[in-house]
């Protein structure tokens, strides 16, 4: 793709956040397809297969960044380059904010300030290229698969996955039998493998997958197999290969499965398998007691909690005294910390900060329920997800399973 080297003024622009968004997904082709960002470009939008459309986005972020690199050569590091740097190292390496700070030699919340100032100057270059222009805005309401699942009273609970996957596959076989396909069924873990999920859900999201795939690849072999995730142990993956031939996803069909697995905490994503074929991928956890630790000084939001998380598959330990936050953290080593902002003696704030400045605890991800709703800080202070009191169940249940299935 050219790079223009001639910028237009344009009538609106971009907004960070819809850059951001695009740039933390940028290689899973299932929701790099679908950010906000895609509606600005028609020659992404115009692109009905679910690859295409990405490789068409990735490449101008790509193009995008290279624009901010220095015309002359600097020193790694220097200020004159430190967007191109921070960016390239962040979203086009995959280095955390920890390692890009590592290697710049700069504190964790410069890189924050580095990055919020990058993707700001990211925004406007996109905004003063030629041929940028928003498609209309969806009339709220207008879409209701969001409007049924923002509805949607989910119940996660331990499920055996083989026999969720077995019942799927018998459900879709007549689809099968008459495009021709066939659907062979393996696992590659034990026998029992449960996982966290709402059974009725991921019974649906199995279903729409292998109708897709079927739909997609009449007359060919789809395999279906269960497997361990390499890179953390935590997670199942229900992995559905499609042959190398098959080009033309069905987009929409894959776009409203990204959607109902997001809500529900689950990855779909969309890999490159062995040979040359396509895999879609759920990515679920696996049903083992979670260890969270709640630092709530209200007694009523910590039995809510508790209420929430059932202890056949969480384990829920407290600390009411913020200043202790740190040393049971460290003694604990918890899976995730539920931490609220709006207490006595030592707020929120300071333990994040504090959690995430040591060692010990820099790793633990950290989810903010309060009444303070102040993401963007969260974020910069190393928080993983944030959510505004009151809270439902659902909204807790499926941010925890987001944060563990992508930690």
């Amino acid at each position: 793709m050219h790079v223009p080297l001639v910028f237009n003024s344009p009538g609106q622009s971009l907004s960070r956040e819809e850059v951001r968004e695009a740039l933390s997904c940028l290689n899973d082709n299932v929701r790099l397809a679908q950010v906000g960002l895609v509606r600005w470009f028609p020659q992404v939008r115009e692109a009905a297969a679910v690859d295409e459309r990405a490789n068409r986005m990735r490449a101008i972020l790509l193009d995008a960044i290279e624009v901010l690199r220095p015309p002359r050569r600097l020193p790694f590091g220097a200020l004159e380059s430190r967007h191109y740097d921070v960016l390239s190292m962040r979203y086009v390496e995959g280095m955390t904010v920890n390692q890009v700070a590592r290697e710049l030699s700069l504190g964790r919340r410069q890189i924050h300030r580095d990055l919020q100032q990058a993707e700001e100057k990211l925004a406007e270059v996109l905004s003063s290229w030629p041929g940028v222009t928003p498609e209309a805005e969806p009339v709220p309401g207008e879409d209701p698969l969001r409007t049924e699942l923002q509805a949607l009273a989910s119940e996660p609970a331990a499920v055996e996955l083989q026999e969720a996957v077995k019942s799927a596959i018998a459900l879709v076989g007549p689809l099968a039998q008459r495009l021709d396909a066939r659907v062979t069924w393996c696992a590659a873990v034990e026998q029992s493998s449960f996982v966290v999920a709402d059974r009725a859900v991921l019974r649906q999201l199995l279903v729409l997958l292998l109708s897709t795939a079927i739909q997609s690849a009449p007359g060919a072999q789809i395999a279906v197999n269960i497997i361990a995730m390499e890179e953390d142990a935590s997670s199942l993956a229900v992995a559905i290969s499609l042959p190398a031939d098959v080009r033309q996803l069905k987009a929409d069909r894959l776009t409203e499965a990204q959607l109902i697995a997001s809500s529900q905490g689950i990855g779909c994503e969309l890999w490159a398998g062995a040979e040359g074929r396509s895999e879609i991928r759920l990515l679920l956890r696996r049903s083992k007691p979670v260890s969270v630790l709640v630092v709530e000084d209200n007694p009523s939001a910590v039995e809510l909690y508790r209420r929430y998380l059932p202890p056949d598959a969480w384990e829920v330990q407290s600390v009411s005294d913020p200043r202790l936050a740190y040393k049971a953290a460290s003694d604990l080593r918890p899976d995730v910390i539920i931490l609220d902002i709006m207490m006595p003696k030592m707020d929120g704030w300071s333990v994040l900060s504090v959690l995430a400045s040591h060692p010990k605890t820099a790793d633990i991800p950290v989810l903010i329920c309060s009444v303070v709703y102040d993401p963007e800080l969260a974020e910069a202070l190393g928080a993983r997800a944030y959510l505004k009191k009151p809270l439902s169940e659902s909204q807790l249940l499926a941010a925890l399973n987001r944060i563990l299935v992508g930690r």
